[in-house]
């Protein structure tokens, strides 16, 4: 009973840290940077992605959704840095002409056009039916978002050309009201992955389950096979391409740990490796891989990147706990470090930092290591609301 008490405490006090198909389009060649504010009054901020992997401000266009502003639920409504509590808030379509934003705070989903000299246009503000939407992914024409509350949080809609969303189905995840992170689909298209962060907010218990609803030919989706993680509480996480695109690497923010698995054909996940304790950083949450498999980045709310190594089996092996950090704007502030994204061709990675407003741009060396290269802010309203990362 003690030793239950105490790892109940110990990972409250670690949580409280995380917080139709356009296929036909042309994809567009500009290389971008897409991030959200998050604010009452929501918006997409804009960035040309140069060729020395800097960033240019391209400026902001609104969603025609609500933010949150900085209120975070999993934290009992306060403002607090991750209000969303996610990954995958804002994501692209498969052909890159589409960009989707989850708008917490009135329960929509904004689709943008990418036209092909990178202009983003408002397309259509579509209710999903559920509450609080933080998690986005997409195939075939068919949107997957998972939702904070509710009997059935998540939900499956066709994309119409008009960028509308038109419901297919809902479905339970883990029991009602839990809290989902993540959405996701699987490389090879046959299955819709759900980590299963809690069973409950109040009082916090974790979920610690990943479920893949295998999808059917329409989009709606099958019956979840559910697989208990490795570690405890499964944030976010992230599949491997080529050789390792069964390979899905976890970040297991209640335990302070990481772990990668692989999804067989029947929807079971199996511990390649794991859990590996993410050295001396509270909360990581979120992560990224590098095009050819060899390195993993996990941020935490600690305010830092950490540097892991994958091998050719999917094991995972941490390489340098501090790859990267920022300071945050006082000295008692954490930089929050949370949602972060890889150039296609391997050599950038791009980082929230939330607790400081900004995204900054790192090259990758050969070895993994991060060198910053330049920065750029975001000027949120609440200066900690900024969510999201994702780019062509």
């Amino acid at each position: 009973m003690n030793k239950t008490l105490a790892v109940t405490a110990a990972m409250s006090t670690l949580l409280a840290a995380c917080g139709g198909s356009s296929d036909k389009l042309t994809p567009a060649p500009v290389s971008q940077l897409f991030a959200q504010t998050n604010d009452s009054t929501n918006a997409v901020v804009q960035f040309i992605r140069n060729a020395d992997g800097t960033l240019t401000s391209k400026g902001s266009i609104q969603t025609g959704g609500k933010g949150t502003n900085g209120v975070n639920y999993f934290m009992g409504n306060i403002v607090a840095p991750d209000a969303l509590t996610s990954n995958n808030s804002l994501i692209l379509s498969t052909d890159k002409t589409r960009l989707f934003v989850a708008n917490a705070g009135d329960n929509t989903v904004s689709t943008f056009s990418i036209s092909s000299s990178g202009d983003i246009n408002l397309l259509a503000v579509s209710p999903t039916g559920g509450t609080r939407p933080t998690s986005l992914a997409y195939l075939n024409g068919v949107l997957y978002v998972t939702h904070q509350q509710g009997a059935q949080e998540l939900g499956a809609y066709r994309v119409g050309q008009d960028g509308k969303l038109t419901a297919i189905a809902q479905y339970t995840v883990v029991q009602q009201d839990a809290l989902p992170t993540q959405v996701a689909v699987s490389p090879d298209g046959k299955f819709v992955v759900v980590n299963g962060f809690l069973k409950t907010v109040n009082p916090v218990q974790p979920a610690n389950a990943l479920l893949a609803f295998p999808i059917n030919a329409d989009g709606s989706l099958g019956t979840a096979v559910s697989s208990t993680s490795a570690g405890i509480g499964p944030f976010g996480g992230r599949f491997g391409s080529g050789s390792l695109a069964s390979s899905y690497v976890v970040t297991e923010a209640a335990g302070d740990t990481a772990s990668s698995y692989s999804l067989a054909s029947n929807g079971t996940f199996s511990t390649v490796s794991g859990p590996v304790t993410v050295t001396g950083q509270a909360a990581p949450c979120w992560l990224a891989i590098t095009p050819d498999n060899k390195f993993v980045y996990v941020s935490s709310g600690s305010g830092t990147v950490s540097l892991f190594s994958l091998d050719a089996s999917g094991k995972l092996t941490l390489s340098n706990a501090t790859a990267a950090t920022e300071a945050g704007v006082s000295s008692s502030t954490s930089s929050f470090a949370n949602d972060s994204w890889i150039s296609p061709d391997g050599k950038y990675l791009y980082q929230d930092y939330a607790g400081d407003d900004k995204i900054v741009a790192y090259s990758i060396a050969t070895n993994g290591a991060l060198t910053k290269i330049g920065e750029g802010p975001v000027t949120t309203q609440s200066k900690i609301s900024l969510q999201g990362l994702t780019g062509t």
